[in-house]
């Protein structure tokens, strides 16, 4: 039976695709010198510069720690800047440096091949049911774990 839904589980499918993701990221973007995990911070100032460093932990949904690790290493690689918010200087906000926004069509191209990768051989008019497929997996995720909804995640103050 065990052996029945491993073969069947999409959640083991996700997993291996996160990790297949982060194998293409790692060869792709090598000699930036950031880690794999970074990339995805990197992406996600480039939808909406200047989060909170707690907005990205939420938008990353990982821990404040692992937050203020990535965005320092990235600091030290010029990838981003730390400046206290105007208005509340306890909050700290980051924003791509200028290594990362002259890097922007190269890291573009890099995450459009992989999702063109992924996508090959799938009709194109089936892509919106799969992405709605996953993103009700998101949603039913977030539910279940009390997080916030997938769209305030996602896209709470997109410009």
């Amino acid at each position: 039976m065990f052996e029945s839904f491993a073969f069947e589980s999409i959640p083991r499918r996700l997993v291996l695709l996160f990790r297949m993701t982060m194998k293409h990221l790692r060869l792709e973007m090598k000699e930036i010198g950031a880690g794999t995990g970074d990339y995805s911070f990197i992406a996600i100032l480039f939808l909406k510069d200047g989060l909170s460093q707690d907005e990205l932990s939420t938008r990353m949904q990982v821990d404040k720690s692992y937050t203020a690790r990535a965005v320092a290493r990235l600091e030290q690689m010029d990838l981003v800047e730390r400046r206290p918010d105007p208005q509340e200087h306890r909050v700290k906000r980051v924003f791509l440096g200028q290594r990362a926004k002259d890097m922007k069509a190269e890291i573009f191209t890099v995450f459009k091949h992989w999702h063109d990768t992924l996508v090959r051989g799938i009709d194109p008019e089936d892509l919106p049911v799969i992405r709605q497929g996953l993103d009700q997996m998101i949603e039913n995720a977030c539910r279940e774990l009390d997080l916030e909804t997938w769209d305030d995640i996602i896209f709470k103050g997109k410009t």
